[in-house]
């Protein structure tokens, strides 16, 4: 119904030469209308996602820190030593699971909460570590794309940083605080 008027009026300011305010207010309208059942629809989705019972997925696990592979640093590039990196990404690795099967035990005793509390581990290495880090530079050519790396380890921060927000989350709602805040 709307649209017809709207094309009929679209049509009568086309036959004049010329655009009305009501023609540029229908617009307008339709444009709202558009982004507001965007709004609705993104924001129902966001919190499906965040509702009880809704399963975390990490967007970065152990196996995806296993299988990276770093090229060699691009012509007249100092590349970071193989072997510090290595480190930093075995720590990740073992972090990683650390915190993973935290998770696991946090999940099991939201279910039964009769069980044993879940401690809170030390971590092998934090976001903050990862981001401090620095790497020894090799000779022109040498050891593993620097810029690579800090792509990978952006990625790594956050995925640490979702971990340990998930398991805050979930220790919140064992002790009963279901605001959110840190137990």
């Amino acid at each position: 119904m709307f649209t017809g008027r709207l094309s009929a009026v679209v049509q009568n300011e086309t036959e004049n030469g010329g655009t009305s305010p009501l023609l540029w207010l229908g617009i307008a309208v339709v444009v709202l209308v558009v982004v507001y059942v965007l709004a609705k629809t993104l924001k129902a989705r966001a919190a499906a996602a965040t509702k009880p019972g809704a399963k975390f997925r990490p967007s970065l696990t152990a196996e995806d820190v296993e299988g990276i592979r770093f090229g060699p640093p691009r012509l007249r590039e100092r590349g970071y030593d193989v072997e510090q990196v290595s480190d930093l990404l075995d720590q990740t690795v073992l972090e990683l699971r650390r915190l993973a099967d935290e998770n696991l035990r946090l999940q099991q005793q939201k279910a039964d909460p009769l069980s044993q509390p879940v401690l809170m581990g030390s971590p092998v290495v934090t976001p903050d570590q990862v981001v401090n880090r620095k790497f020894q530079t090799m000779k022109i050519r040498q050891g593993v794309s620097p810029t690579e790396v800090d792509d990978f380890l952006d990625r790594v921060v956050l995925g640490l940083r979702e971990w340990n927000a998930e398991n805050a989350r979930l220790r919140s709602q064992i002790s009963g605080n279901t605001l959110g805040g840190v137990a």
